[in-house]
């Protein structure tokens, strides 16, 4: 049980890095005013993009390939285990899982949340576009070209998505693994340590 408590305590951590790994690092956006004009421009720009779809199908997307990507973790990590063990992490990461992907996509759905968002695209897009700029983005996602980039995305990245699991699995199993080695002697070393007064 405790080989299996690790497994899914490695899994958890690892997961959550991989979800925000999906961004790249960058600073948090800096305090802009934005005008009455450029979030009015943004907002629809926004409209224009299905936003609000897209939040939705990126949280989707993801939650996807955590199933996946999990039982990896489960394989990889843990040496100790025994295939019965083993068996039993895999179930209970399934079921872990599914509780995440349906709690993601909730959390994208809120309300609040996506005004929340908005607001911060508002900044985003304030502070790097003017707002004829920001016009003339919206004009070309409003024009056909723009409109197929924008229906095509997600199949685009469920294309790519596994191939790029292919491509970033191999040193995320030797992460899991070195995480769950230093986690495995932390504890050890930790039952020593506890043990060790009562022998006295």
């Amino acid at each position: 049980m405790k080989a299996i408590k690790t497994v899914l305590a490695v899994a958890a951590v690892c997961t959550s890095a991989f979800v925000f790994a999906q961004a790249p690092a960058v600073s948090p956006t800096p305090a802009v005013v934005v005008t009455p004009e450029q979030k009015a421009a943004v907002k629809e720009l926004l409209n224009v993009m299905n936003f609000k779809k897209m939040m939705s199908q990126m949280a989707g997307a993801m939650a996807q390939n955590m199933p996946q990507m999990m039982d990896q973790m489960v394989a990889a990590s843990d040496t100790s285990m025994t295939a019965e063990q083993k068996a039993e992490a895999r179930k209970l990461t399934a079921k872990s899982s599914e509780r995440m992907t349906k709690s993601m996509i909730d959390i994208y759905n809120d309300p609040q949340i996506v005004q929340g968002m908005e607001d911060i695209m508002a900044r985003a897009y304030g502070s790097n576009f003017a707002l004829d700029e920001i016009t003339a983005i919206t004009a070309f996602y409003s024009s056909p070209a723009g409109k197929k980039m924008l229906a095509t995305q997600p199949q685009i990245m469920q294309q790519a998505m596994p191939e790029m699991m292919t491509l970033i699995t191999p040193r995320m199993q030797v992460l899991m693994g070195n995480m769950a080695k230093e986690i495995a002697e932390q504890a050890k070393e930790q039952g020593r340590t506890t043990a060790s007064p009562a022998n006295k």
